[in-house]
C-alpha cells in the first residue's frame, strides 16, 4: 500500500532498454511541461540501483517502467522492489507495448503500480499521470485551473 506523502521532492525514472523509445518518451514528458527531466535507466537493475543509491524518506520516485527488458525486466523489478522497498515513496506507471490483458491484471497486484499505459507514451497518459493521487502534489502548479 502506498504511504501517505512525506516526500518533498520528486525524481522521475524512465526505465526502457530501447534508446529511441526512451528519447521519444523523454521528449514527450518535456513537451507536456512535466517540469523535471527524467533519469533514463536502460533496465530494472539500473533503476533499482538508482532508487537505493538516492533513497531518502523525503524523496518520491515516479518510475515509468517498461516490462520487456534485458538484465532485469519490469516484472522482476517489481518483485525486487516489493522484497526490498526503499524508504522513499515509489509510484510505478507501466509503459509497455504489450497488448496482453494478463499483463494489465498482473500489474494491478503490485501496490506500487498506480497506472498502466501503452507505448508510445501519449499526451493523454502523461496528463492522467500528473493527476494521479500519489504524485499530483508535485504537479500542482502545472495542472490547468478549473
Amino acid at each position: 500500500m502506498l504511504r501517505s506523502s512525506r516526500a518533498t521532492s520528486l525524481e522521475i525514472l524512465l526505465v526502457d532498454d530501447d534508446k529511441v523509445v526512451a528519447l521519444l518518451h523523454k521528449n514527450r514528458l518535456k513537451s507536456t511541461n512535466i517540469g523535471l527531466p527524467p533519469v533514463i535507466c536502460s533496465n530494472g537493475m539500473e533503476a533499482l540501483e538508482r532508487l537505493h543509491r538516492n533513497d531518502h524518506i523525503s524523496k518520491h520516485f515516479l518510475v515509468l517502467l517498461d516490462l520487456n527488458m534485458p538484465v532485469v525486466d519490469g516484472w522482476k523489478f517489481l518483485k525486487l522492489l516489493k522484497k526490498n522497498p526503499p524508504q522513499a515513496e515509489v509510484s510505478v506507471v507501466i509503459v509497455t507495448s504489450s497488448i496482453n490483458q494478463q499483463d494489465y491484471l498482473k500489474a494491478q497486484t503490485y501496490n506500487s503500480v498506480i497506472h498502466f499505459c501503452r507505448k508510445p507514451l501519449s499526451l493523454d497518459c502523461v496528463n492522467r499521470i500528473k493527476n494521479l493521487e500519489p504524485v499530483r502534489e508535485f504537479f500542482r502548479n502545472e495542472l490547468p485551473q478549473k
